[in-house]
């Protein structure tokens, strides 16, 4: 309850203080401090947020996916790269299909803008095909990357940059022009979001990954979607880590809130998804017309 009384103070006192002095207000404190890392380019490509990256040496191509727990490369990628194998890391990929076991590689240098990092491990998986014909994508950059920092993901904008913040007491990016959303950050950095969907509260993981807004069957039943509705709805098939195949059906659900922003008539696509604790994935469909910092810095997710 403190935490949430800073942080709706920090909104209230930054809204009141941009209106007086016209410039972003940051934070609180005299030690605060938030400066930008990175500063890079976005390409959308069959909803994909893509974002550049070079690894070692290598100007590459990676999906931005909060939903990722581990940053991986494809086979392809590590073989064409020549990534060497890191015997002392593996992972367990976790995609919609369920969980796929990968022993990770090494890049020597992995840079994504001018934040560099050395001997970054990477898992490896097949993602499928993403993108343009022309367009090679590497990999994913997962919320083991991504945590490190506070992210803003400005989607209409094409851009996304990476700041570190500290030293603050509460902190309201754009001068407290968002709405904020508290939220809870797993131990390996993936994004937890008190969603409610037709004033049911569900358990939403922001994944930036998935093309599409998803939703387990047992989640769409408690909501009152029978089978017979979903036998209605159109059909379509998916993928993920690992190329395991789903059939998805989309479903119109008639109100779905975060915090004070409201979508109506939002399509959700319904799947026997293998994701434990996950009931929602919030997908690069809801985030594409808005800009949302993860502060993972604050415990909170600001959107405008």
């Amino acid at each position: 309850m403190r935490h949430l009384l800073r942080f709706a103070l920090a909104a209230f006192l930054a809204a009141l203080l941009a209106g007086c002095s016209g410039h972003e207000l940051r934070g609180f404190g005299p030690d605060c401090h938030v400066d930008r890392q990175a500063d890079l380019p976005v390409t959308v490509a069959r909803n994909f947020l893509l974002a550049p990256v070079t690894l070692d040496g290598h100007r590459e191509w990676m999906v931005v996916d909060t939903g990722a727990e581990t940053s991986l490369v494809t086979p392809e990628t590590a073989l064409r790269l020549g990534l060497r194998p890191d015997p002392g890391h593996s992972s367990d990929l976790l995609g919609v299909g369920g969980v796929v076991h990968s022993q990770n590689v090494t890049a020597r240098l992995l840079e994504i803008g001018e934040v560099r990092a050395a001997d970054q491990s990477l898992g490896v998986g097949a993602i499928g095909t993403i993108g343009a014909a022309n367009m090679r994508v590497a990999g994913l950059l997962g919320a083991d990357i991504l945590s490190r920092y506070d992210v803003e993901l400005n989607v209409p904008a094409r851009r996304m940059d990476l700041y570190t913040v500290g030293g603050c007491t509460g902190f309201v990016p754009w001068g407290g022009e968002a709405a904020a959303v508290p939220v809870r950050f797993s131990a390996r950095g993936l994004t937890f979001l008190p969603l409610r969907i037709d004033d049911r509260p569900v358990r939403a993981l922001l994944d930036t990954g998935a093309r599409v807004s998803l939703m387990t069957r047992r989640v769409a039943s408690a909501l009152g979607v029978t089978g017979a509705m979903l036998e209605a709805d159109p059909a379509r098939g998916g993928s993920g880590i690992g190329l395991a195949s789903i059939e998805l059906r989309q479903h119109r659900f008639d109100r779905v809130a975060l915090g004070a922003l409201t979508v109506r008539d939002m399509a959700i696509n319904v799947a026997d998804l293998r994701l434990p604790g996950v009931e929602v994935l919030l997908g690069a469909d809801w985030i594409g017309p808005r800009d949302v910092w993860i502060s993972y810095s604050g415990g909170a997710v600001f959107i405008r």
